[in-house]
């Protein structure tokens, strides 16, 4: 009687390293470097399958192409790669922009949950006729020069809403005077004494847009604490020879606008509003900038910019 065939999950990893070349940026190399940046998993066509970061190429690297249990993702990347480029940084914050605005340019195949733009949706309080503030739920699509009055990121308008509907049953805001509810008259919510009476004509409008404020305070995003645009600088202390000396990378209402190798070539690029306001760029910056240490300098002046203290709670 013949042996019951071996199940695939029973057969031992494969290594399918051995055909696979490195380059940095597009030349040939023996192995990845040891510094910051980018890395392209490349097919027989040059397109990238998979994009990825670190602060050191070759360990991370190596991370990916050690032994792979057979009709894995990993497997199948591995498979399908024929070349491994490397686009070394100055440093981990040109490393994490790079990657993240790649992966949305060139939408590689084994980056499903990072190619989408995905833009930021929050919360924003406009005066309504009776004094009380009205909420509404904005797409910071375009621009962001108006975040400074934005409460909350979110990844859609139904995350956005759900987000405020707890918030006011929380807190006993009335639904109704949020916007979050039409009708006249009381509100349900305040029939069942889960609001304190805004809608009924028993909570001035100062009380409620107090309370309101109050509990979106935590919420508030950090408006863009600078002028107009800066340039963020990072140099590493002994770089690699195939390392840049220095980069400048281009910042403006919390977009990145490129990396560029010196103040006057950044000059020369586009800081219009037009540019997709990314959610994943906000929170990158957010991190980047937040220990007050980058090195920023006026794009205008070349001036030295002091990150204010706002921007870094």
């Amino acid at each position: 009687m013949d042996d019951p065939p071996t199940r695939t999950s029973q057969r031992p990893p494969s290594s399918v390293m051995k055909h696979i070349t490195f380059t940095i940026s597009g030349r040939p190399a023996e192995s990845p470097p040891r510094c910051p940046g980018v890395y392209r998993f490349l097919d027989a066509a040059g397109q990238a399958l998979y994009i990825g970061k670190s602060i050191n190429l070759r360990d991370r690297i190596r991370t990916h192409l050690g032994p792979q249990a057979p009709n894995t993702r990993q497997h199948r990347l591995l498979r399908a790669t024929e070349r491994v480029d490397c686009r070394p940084t100055a440093g981990e914050a040109g490393a994490l922009l790079l990657e993240n605005a790649a992966i949305k340019q060139e939408l590689p195949q084994f980056n499903r949950r990072q190619r989408a733009l995905r833009r930021l949706w929050s919360i924003t309080l406009e005066p309504a006729a009776n004094d009380y503030l009205r909420a509404e739920l904005c797409c910071f699509a375009d621009d962001a020069a108006d975040i400074r009055a934005a409460y909350g990121h979110f990844g859609s308008r139904y995350h956005a809403r759900r987000a405020l509907e707890r918030l006011a049953r929380a807190e006993m805001l009335c639904p109704l005077t949020l916007g979050l509810e039409s009708g006249r008259g009381p509100c349900f919510q305040r029939q069942i004494g889960r609001c304190r009476g805004a809608c009924a004509g028993e909570e001035t409008a100062a009380e409620h847009n107090a309370r309101l404020l109050q509990a979106l305070e935590s919420r508030q995003l950090a408006a863009w604490p600078c002028p107009g645009p800066v340039l963020l600088r990072e140099a590493p202390a002994a770089p690699l020879h195939c390392q840049p000396a220095e980069e400048w990378h281009l910042l403006h209402n919390w977009m990145y606008l490129g990396t560029f190798t010196g103040i006057a070539s950044a000059r020369r690029a586009s800081t219009e509003a037009g540019l997709m306001f990314d959610r994943d760029t906000y929170r990158i910056l957010r991190g980047v900038l937040r220990d007050g240490e980058a090195r920023l300098f006026s794009l205008d002046t070349g001036d030295p910019v002091a990150w204010a203290d706002a921007a870094s709670s």
